[in-house]
């Protein structure tokens, strides 16, 4: 699939000149703008010039818009100056000024250049242009921060006048106390204002990090009080004792209450304020499998959980500059969170590593490991499985005090049994069990919490409590010998439910597509999404014969409750029938994604008033998101590129073919470009397209 993005970047340009030359004009009759004449010319000369460079179109029309956008500002606060404006102001424009003079020589330079030597350079200017990007941002800062000294002057002139007035002012000793107390009132209120523009500008440069959503374990319980203590015991002395090693790692099979341990330590360390961060990879959310947000959410976990620390990490965000997004993620992890942390007694937690790809879990590893020395009073509690490559370089790490499954502690044994008891109180209390039932049940899951919590829901979910019991500890049956035994069962059971409606078959049929979307998902779906993009009606009766193993939460997201339930659909060998090949699921997912945005998607879809207007200065631009731009719309946009690159053209059905051809060929491209803009996600719509394009579509 070709993209011929030449005319979207001359309107963005073109578009740009149009802003700079009105405010040209303005400048030209209004007396508090004049200084802005000369300059405003040169960026004008800058934009005519980036429109005949041939290469790196993007990286030049971002230099644009940023020049662009830079003198907007700087009209606004002009025009808020009283005149005639100060000499610092006027020297503080006119040095901005002489360094654009050296940007205009450097564009010319690269637009001078014939098609052929731009080709052969395109890399060198790809290179000059990013350079470009981050001196501009840099010349930007350098201009707010000259008038705000300006800011600075004014209060320490007060304070100079102040000062004077207390010596000359001599009056009786009850007029000089008087003054006296004035005087400090105001110095007080000037240290308040001075305290004020530091936070503000701390929470502005904190506010460019963006976090991974729900990546901080909101979906994980705490322990149940009183169970556990054999774990949580040693884990804690080990984080009191400046003596043991800085790392602990916790590692156990899959479902054993990992994630409980994890959850309920980080929960109480941030009550006592020694929390660092934490992080909880999770494969339900593609954005919590990588290390790409893994840096900038641990940074702002740490800018709130210890607001000593804020301005290290605000100094850390002003060095890494207009590149934070793209940041390599060593030089990240030492100015956003080791450099900051120093020498303080803080615990980061990170949980279910094994969830991260394996690339991307090395490179956290050894970074983080090298990097322990500069922080000694740091404790990093992990937890995951014990796959081969993690075990490589946390063996000597492990926990070797706790074992959270073992059948032959009694702890262990209790902790299961007290669980049991805890979720069927209700169903006892009501005598629809027996103690003995619940005994036995507590008895049969070996240990397991997966296993135990699954068989909990299993009977809290049926009609009649005793037979699901009953079913469960039948030894001919053996449902509870492992967790794949019970999934199994639970899906069989779904399918053959109210068959009144449709035949076993069909009712699979149909669950699958369901489980399909869900496990493709590029982020969690909610029920009326699944329903638009599979094109049914029936999401929300389908996961409800899965309650046990799915969680619809209050805002109507779907999640699978562990990752063992995914890995069973994901293994032909141990999920048969219910085998799910993900091939087939993201072009399931491709498929209402391009028919989503076939049947949606419209020029302006937003209603604004004017195409010229940036999205930063849409006032209500969320509202309108919200009101014109569905959340399966939002989502297909977002993600339809992915599942395309995700799905192989042989297991592509002939009505994607068509739904890719019909959108890149009848205009609906533009009106995607819209929808992309208006969410902030243009950086990501570009990598997919790079993506596919290397799929050779």
């Amino acid at each position: 699939m070709s993209r011929n993005p030449g005319n979207s970047h001359l309107e963005i340009i073109d578009a740009a000149l149009l802003g700079a030359k009105i405010v040209k004009d303005a400048s030209e009759v209004a007396p508090v703008l004049a200084p802005l004449k000369s300059t405003i010319g040169i960026v004008i000369t800058i934009l005519e010039t980036i429109r005949g460079v041939k290469t790196n179109k993007e990286d030049w029309v971002t230099l644009g818009e940023r020049l662009s956008i830079q003198i907007k500002d700087m009209q606004d606060k002009l025009s808020r100056c009283p005149t005639p404006h100060s000499t610092s102001l006027l020297l503080a424009v006119n040095s901005y000024e002489q360094k654009l003079r050296n940007v205009l020589t450097r564009v010319h330079l690269a637009s001078d250049r014939g098609l052929a030597e731009a080709v052969l350079r395109q890399r060198a200017d790809k290179e000059e242009v990013v350079e470009l990007n981050r001196n501009v941002e840099i010349y930007w800062e350098e201009f707010i921060g000259d008038i705000s000294i300006q800011t600075h002057e004014v209060v320490h002139r007060v304070e100079r006048e102040v000062n004077q007035i207390e010596k000359d002012f001599h009056i009786t000793q009850h007029g000089v106390n008087r003054v006296e107390k004035d005087v400090h009132r105001i110095k007080h209120g000037v240290h308040r204002v001075e305290m004020s523009m530091d936070a503000m500008g701390d929470e502005s440069h904190i506010s460019k990090l963006t976090p991974v959503p729900d990546a901080t374990g909101e979906d994980h319980d705490c322990c149940l009080n009183g169970t556990r203590a054999a774990v949580l015991g040693p884990i804690r002395q080990w984080a009191n004792d400046p003596t043991t090693p800085q790392v602990r790692w916790l590692t156990d099979v899959a479902g054993a209450g990992k994630s409980t341990i994890a959850k309920h330590l980080s929960t109480e360390w941030k009550e006592q304020g020694r929390l660092a961060g934490c992080f909880f990879f999770d494969k339900n959310r593609p954005d919590a499998t990588n290390k790409t947000g893994f840096c900038d959410t641990i940074a702002a976990q740490l800018a709130n959980n210890q607001p000593q620390l804020r301005s290290l990490i605000t100094q850390g965000i002003k060095e890494i500059g207009p590149i934070l997004s793209v940041c390599p993620f060593e030089e990240k992890l030492q100015k956003l969170v080791i450099r900051p942390m120093g020498s303080v007694s803080l615990v980061l937690v990170i949980d279910a590593l094994d969830e991260c790809n394996e690339r991307d879990r090395i490179i956290i590893l050894r970074n983080l490991l090298s990097s322990l020395s500069q922080v000694p009073q740091l404790r990093v509690l992990i937890t995951s499985r014990p796959e081969r490559d993690i075990v490589q370089l946390l063996d000597t790490y492990r926990s070797r005090t706790e074992s959270l499954h073992d059948v032959e502690l009694k702890s262990n044994r209790d902790d299961i049994a007290a669980f049991v008891k805890y979720k069927m109180t209700g169903l006892v209390q009501s005598y629809e069990l027996t103690n003995e039932e619940v005994d036995r049940l507590a008895r049969r899951v070996n240990c397991l919490f997966i296993l135990a919590s699954t068989a909990c829901r299993v009977v809290e979910d049926s009609p009649d409590p005793h037979v699901a019991v009953e079913e469960l500890l039948n030894p001919n049956q053996d449902l509870l010998r492992d967790i794949n035994t019970l999934y199994s069962t639970i899906l069989t059971k779904a399918c053959k439910a109210d068959q009144g409606r449709q035949s076993s078959t069909s009712k699979t049929r149909e669950l699958l597509r369901v489980l399909k979307a869900i496990l493709a998902a590029s982020t969690p779906l909610t029920v009326s999404m699944i329903d638009s993009l599979l094109g049914i009606k029936n999401t929300r009766r389908l996961v409800g014969f899965l309650s046990s193993i799915l969680n619809v939460r209050s805002d109507e997201v779907v999640l699978i409750l562990h990752p063992t339930f995914r890995e069973f659909l994901e293994d032909p060998e141990v999920a048969g029938l219910f085998y799910i090949d993900m091939t087939d699921a993201h072009t399931l997912m491709a498929k209402g994604c391009l028919e989503t945005m076939k049947r949606e998607l419209c020029f302006n879809i937003c209603q604004l008033e004017s195409s010229f207007t940036f999205n930063k200065d849409v006032p209500d631009l969320d509202g309108r998101i919200s009101k014109y731009i569905s959340k399966e719309l939002q989502y297909g946009c977002i993600s339809w590129l992915d599942h395309i690159v995700n799905s192989r053209d042989t297991s592509r059905d002939t009505e994607v073919d068509v739904s890719l051809l019909r959108i890149t060929k009848d205009g609906y491209l533009l009106f995607w470009i819209e929808v992309v803009s208006a969410l902030g996600k243009i950086p990501k719509a570009i990598k997919g397209l790079q993506d596919v394009g290397r799929c050779h579509l």
